[in-house]
């Protein structure tokens, strides 16, 4: 080979190098210019001008949110409290019901004292009903009532809730207990019209016993004496 060719073969191989150089920066610049932030974190898709769209939970709502999708969210209840927009329009779906903290690492809802519930979405029975009775929403209660009552459509019937307590007990949280009870001796109001102690006593619910009224005994004050 002439020294011309050896020549112009160099300066043909420094021309394919300088192409492919820039066939490789244009790469980098186009894969560049399609990164999100973050790569969405792996809880998203990467879209248009680089902006994240994060996944969804089963039931539609964004499981991930931030514009990386680094943090989560936490489940949705009706809010407790929120400002109106409309007409019986005043409970929009909110993380933790407005009643809660959101946890962004765990997606997990820390509820304010007397609310729990993955939402946050119920209040609380007071004592767990001191094991004395069941704890129920309203709509349940309404139901369990055995007067055909219901309570189904409003929207806190699912989320407050209250104790069915258990025969021989009563109170918000099942913790009085009930006194014996049946007609007044003298024909008066007893045990129907809601009477403790035939209506001639008082109930000691702490241990459910009656302290019978001068002239009156038994273990309900169902009986007079002479001087009664």
């Amino acid at each position: 080979q002439t020294y011309s060719e050896i020549k112009m073969k160099i300066k043909h191989s420094i021309i394919h190098t300088n192409m492919f150089k820039s066939v490789i920066v244009a790469a980098l610049i186009a894969s560049v210019s399609a990164y999100c932030p973050n790569g969405c974190s792996g809880h998203g898709s990467c879209g248009a001008n680089d902006k994240c769209t994060c996944y969804d939970r089963p039931n539609g709502d964004p499981a991930w949110t931030e514009h990386d999708c680094s943090l989560r969210t936490c489940p949705k209840g009706l809010a407790w409290a929120a400002t109106a927009v409309a007409a019986n329009d005043a409970h929009p779906s909110v993380e933790c019901s407005n009643k809660g903290s959101c946890d962004r690492k765990s997606g997990e809802c820390e509820c304010f004292d007397g609310y729990e519930g993955m939402a946050c979405e119920r209040t609380v029975c007071p004592s767990d009903c001191n094991n004395r009775g069941i704890c129920l929403t309203q709509a349940a209660l309404a139901a369990a009532n055995g007067n055909g009552a219901t309570y189904t459509t409003a929207w806190d019937s699912y989320k407050h809730v209250g104790c069915q307590c258990d025969l021989g007990f009563r109170g918000p949280d099942c913790s009085l207990q009930e006194c014996p009870s049946g007609s007044d001796v003298l024909l008066g109001h007893g045990n129907t019209q809601g009477r403790d102690c035939s209506g001639r006593g008082i109930c000691d619910y702490s241990e459910g016993l009656c302290k019978c009224f001068s002239g009156y005994y038994g273990n309900k004050c169902q009986h007079q004496t002479i001087l009664g």
